[in-house]
């Protein structure tokens, strides 16, 4: 008689501890945890929870690298495209106790299938980088105003992890940030804010000034992200703030709109790549090979090639996706220091 696989109903997903990352030829989600139960230890049963795993890492690389527009024409896609995105996979635990069943496993997705999966779809997406951010939150609860002090939305920001990419920062008591704020309460969305933010060493951050009144509660968010600065107005209609699962609810939900607007400044759209002309001084025989190393690990450049090597300088042609504010920071985190003189880009190893 044919033995029967039972496998149960209920299977369970860790997400929230994944980590998702890219280098120069993968993208890389690691921490997929898939429990459920299982009756038998054989390789069908083994199959199914991989498959399981298959399709939760590629669902969670669609949801950090496409907006949210974009993500529900991905998220259908069948288990046999997955599979033929995967460049390799490795199970970090399995376990069987009982009827229970455990299975730990990071995927590496190849980088260039997966670009021209999204190509053939005309699909924007977002190069992964995890944030540092600066959130300044300013409660103004009907004519109260709450800095840090009862402000519930500065003491529960980060009490989840909704968004392991993005290292939420919070800002320091300071009596002149006090002072300030209430100086300029009623006209806070309309001034310029740096003066809270400045004295952190914290590139990128996002100021948000809560106001509430007769149920009705809107968040103006002041955001500079990679140095681009917008202003954006969320609204919500809210019959019970003092509801700490609804402020739960609120903080996720600005989260992910956080994370939209941090997308937005570095999405890649790989139909319209771009190029440019570098010079570089050549300081010694190394020098070439050092800079052709640092520009192999900048995701967003597509290919590179020597145009003109003399002694002492060198003109490199660079054909580049995404934004040109993206490459000039990518060039900065990866070693170089740069100048723009007269339209011609000079480009240097930092000492």
């Amino acid at each position: 008689m044919k033995k029967v696989i039972f496998l149960s109903l209920i299977i369970l997903f860790f997400i929230k501890t994944q980590n998702i990352s890219a280098n120069q030829n993968t993208f890389a989600v690691d921490n997929i945890l898939v429990k459920g139960q299982s009756y038998e230890q054989n390789n069908n049963s083994r199959e199914k929870y991989l498959n399981i795993a298959f399709k939760t890492g590629f669902k969670n690389l669609v949801l950090t690298l496409l907006k949210k527009e974009d993500q529900k024409k991905i998220l259908s896609t069948d288990l046999v495209k997955i599979k033929s995105l995967i460049e390799n996979y490795s199970i970090e635990e399995e376990n069987f106790i009982g009827k229970d069943y455990m299975l730990k496993l990071s995927i590496q997705f190849d980088k260039n299938k997966t670009k021209n999966f999204f190509y053939e779809r005309n699909i924007p997406y977002s190069e992964s980088q995890n944030l540092d951010l600066l959130v300044y939150p300013i409660m103004i609860l009907e004519k109260d105003l709450q800095v840090f002090s009862k402000n519930k939305f500065f003491e529960e920001w980060n009490d989840n992890k909704e968004f392991e990419q993005i290292n939420f920062l919070l800002p320091v008591e300071n009596i002149e940030d006090i002072n300030f704020i209430r100086q300029n309460e009623k006209v806070l969305e309309e001034i310029d804010l740096e003066r809270l933010t400045n004295n952190y060493q914290i590139k990128n951050n996002a100021v948000l000034i809560f106001r509430y009144n007769n149920k009705k509660l809107n968040v103006f968010i002041k955001s500079n992200l990679n140095g681009v600065k917008k202003n954006n107005n969320v609204n919500f209609t809210i019959d019970n703030l003092d509801n700490k699962e609804v402020r739960s609810s609120l903080v996720k939900s600005l989260k992910s709109y956080i994370n939209e607007l941090w997308k937005e400044e570095n999405l890649i759209n790989i139909s319209t790549p771009a190029s440019l002309t570098v010079t570089t001084k050549i300081k010694n025989s190394g020098t070439i090979e050092k800079i052709k190393s640092k520009l192999n690990n900048i995701n967003f450049i597509e290919s590179y090639s020597i145009q003109e090597i003399g002694k002492d300088l060198a003109k490199i042609k660079i054909r580049y996706i995404g934004k040109i504010k993206s490459i000039q920071d990518s060039f900065v985190r990866n070693g170089f220091d740069f100048q723009i003189i007269n339209n011609e880009w000079i480009l240097n190893l930092s000492s």
